[in-house]
């Protein structure tokens, strides 16, 4: 009985303090759930949560990168707003090149074509370096003669930034039928030939200290007949760099001026079969009268020549009888014959 009632007061007493600690943590939960809340508190918080969980950065790594960056921002902006220097050595580069031309022109008013084709040479600061015009001699029916079919053949000389200039404006000298241009690059031989020089005027200067020193006069003459050589390659050198640089600054155009009636179409015309025609008749008939003038005019410079080979012949064939008749004399007075009796 004793026993029984112990056993129910523990009992009794452990349910008591269930409760209790029940109540109290309700009571604790209810608290905690029911006071305000810092809201930066939780933020803090919750950022030294995530530092304290984040591995930290190397010092070292960082300023790397920082370092990287500063380049960056640096050689991108120096590259936007600086342009990189050129070279001297190509800023010193001058192609040296010889321009040339050929060019072909039909003109109906040869004399103004001419004066307008040396005026314009002129006017540029060219020259004219050869010419020769030339053409056929017309004899009129009056007696007068008439030089007509001229051509003139031109080698002028242009400033070499004036040569685009100069043939464009060729086109009105008349109708051009074909152009044709040439450019020579010689910069590698001119170059060459600049570094010959060069070694050959510090080859002459050795020769001369050298034979300012010598004593010997084997030496002395073999040193004079090498400086004699080197000086004449130096004279050689220059020469062809004089004519280079010539070449290279006046450009040479060959003109072709050719005097025409009527001007050769540019663009294909289709002619019709009576056209063609007429055009060989009347080409024909133009020939042949030309041949026959031609004929006529040469047998007339001819004939002072003609009537003195006749006079001659005739001279000739006159002795060659007397002598025939002579021989014939001499040859009857040698063996008579007698006379004959009539029957």
């Amino acid at each position: 009985m004793k026993k029984q009632s112990i056993l129910a007061i523990l009992l009794a007493a452990l349910l008591a303090l269930t409760i209790f600690t029940g109540c109290a943590a309700s009571t604790q939960f209810v608290s905690a759930d029911s006071a305000p809340q810092d809201p930066g508190a939780s933020y803090n918080s919750k950022s030294e949560a995530a530092a304290a969980e984040m591995p930290m950065e190397e010092p070292a790594a960082a300023e790397e990168e920082f370092a990287y960056d500063t380049v960056a921002t640096t050689e991108s902006g120096s590259g936007a707003s600086e342009t990189p220097e050129p070279d001297d050595s190509v800023a010193d580069y001058t192609a040296k090149i010889i321009y040339t031309a050929s060019v072909s022109i039909e003109t109906t008013e040869f004399d103004k074509a001419v004066a307008a084709l040396e005026s314009q040479v002129q006017k540029i600061g060219g020259f004219v370096e050869s010419s020769n015009v030339t053409g056929d001699t017309q004899y009129n029916d009056d007696g007068t003669t008439t030089v007509v079919n001229r051509w003139a053949y031109y080698t002028v000389r242009i400033p070499c930034e004036q040569f685009e200039s100069f043939l464009h404006e060729t086109e009105g000298f008349g109708n051009v039928t074909s152009t044709s241009r040439d450019a020579q690059n010689v910069t590698s031989a001119y170059t060459d030939y600049e570094a010959r020089l060069s070694s050959l005027n510090t080859q002459e200067e050795r020769l001369l200290d050298m034979l300012a020193k010598s004593e010997d006069v084997e030496t002395l003459i073999a040193l004079e007949q090498r400086l004699s050589d080197v000086r004449y390659e130096i004279e050689s050198i220059e020469r062809s760099l004089r004519n280079y640089d010539m070449q290279i600054k006046y450009s040479t155009v060959d003109l072709d001026l050719r005097e025409v009636e009527i001007y050769t179409p540019t663009v294909p015309v289709r002619r019709t079969f009576s056209q063609k025609l007429a055009d060989s008749l009347s080409d024909g008939w133009n020939g042949f009268t030309r041949g026959i003038q031609n004929v006529i005019l040469g047998l007339a410079s001819a004939l002072p020549a003609l009537i003195l080979l006749a006079v001659i012949i005739a001279a000739v064939i006159v002795c060659i009888k007397k002598a025939r008749k002579k021989r014939r004399a001499q040859k009857a007075a040698q063996d008579p014959t007698p006379p004959q009796d009539p029957q």
